[in-house]
């Protein structure tokens, strides 16, 4: 997938059957960082709050139930009408909304999302996708760190943020390379926009036997990992190191979907069922928020 630019606009949206508890997120722009206390495993909280403390300028909204927020010098390239190139927005709820119990989730609680932070990183400037114009050679695709993940729309950015408001639990794909074992103490495996992964990864993810592909091309791309100085190589898929590699694993469930990552509106979302699992035939970053019953077929689901 190529970097998505966004317009940012006000969307006007309308809710059915909006409910009963308040909102699960709350928003403290108060919070120290270094008050916040981080695990060996991915914290998505202190993540969250780490991405996010400095997002306190408000887009103004109509209609929708929810606030979104720019860091300062994106607010003021977003006041002069100028397009916004994959920018980092915190989104949340607004004050006055109450949440659909039916949303919040997920149905079975020992359900895990994989954050994907080796995905955040293959997008970063100069990267993959920066040896995929063909603006930089191998070296753009080779020991690329992995250590600063954002919040992006091509890393799940606001799915991410509407996934933590609902209760779901993370790890990170970090995480899974490095003990691939620990997947099997979940029942239910969400996908991201993981599309770059280990032989490890891929391995435990693909033979787990309860997957949901929320984003298309995942497990799209074969990288290795150096734990140690955090940094990952290309080594198989998206075209590399032959033009005609499409899936660096030969992966037939995600060649199936994987026409369905260029379709960024949902308009006919649906989730479609394989043998051990189900996927999203539609991109959501965008829309996440807009649609309510892809969470709620989402909770369903696991």
């Amino acid at each position: 997938m190529m970097d998505k630019k966004i317009i940012l606009i006000p969307i006007v949206i309308i809710l059915v059957s909006v409910s009963s508890i308040f909102l699960i997120f709350s928003n403290d722009d108060n919070v120290e960082i270094d008050e916040i206390e981080s695990t060996e495993l991915f914290d998505v909280d202190h993540f969250l709050k780490s991405e996010l403390i400095d997002h306190t300028f408000k887009i103004r909204n109509t209609g929708t139930v929810y606030d979104r927020y720019l860091i300062e010098s994106d607010y003021s390239v977003y006041q002069q009408n100028i397009m916004l190139d994959d920018p980092i927005i915190k989104y949340q709820f607004s004050e006055d909304f109450e949440l659909d119990t039916s949303l919040s989730g997920p149905e079975n609680p020992n359900t895990i999302v994989i954050y994907p932070t080796f995905t955040s990183a293959a997008y970063s400037e100069p990267g993959f996708y920066t040896y995929f114009r063909g603006d930089c050679d191998e070296s753009c695709i080779t020991d690329i760190s992995f250590v600063n993940p954002e919040l992006k729309y091509t890393s799940s950015g606001m799915g991410t943020q509407l996934l933590h408001t609902l209760g779901y639990n993370f790890i990170s794909d970090v995480d899974v390379d490095k003990n691939p074992e620990i997947l099997k103490n979940y029942d239910t495996l969400i996908l991201l926009h993981n599309e770059y992964v280990t032989k490890k990864m891929f391995d435990a993810i693909s033979s787990h036997p309860n997957i949901i592909f929320l984003y298309p091309n995942a497990l799209y791309a074969e990288i290795e990992v150096n734990h140690v100085d955090q940094t990952m190589t290309l080594i198989r898929g998206h075209n590399y190191p032959q033009t005609e590699i499409r899936n660096g694993f030969g992966y037939a469930i995600e060649e199936a979907y994987h026409e369905y990552e260029y379709d960024t509106t949902c308009m006919d979302w649906n989730f479609m069922e394989f043998e051990n699992g189900y996927a999203l035939n539609c991109y959501p970053d965008a829309v996440i928020w807009d649609i309510p019953g892809i969470v709620g077929t989402l909770k369903f689901l696991t």
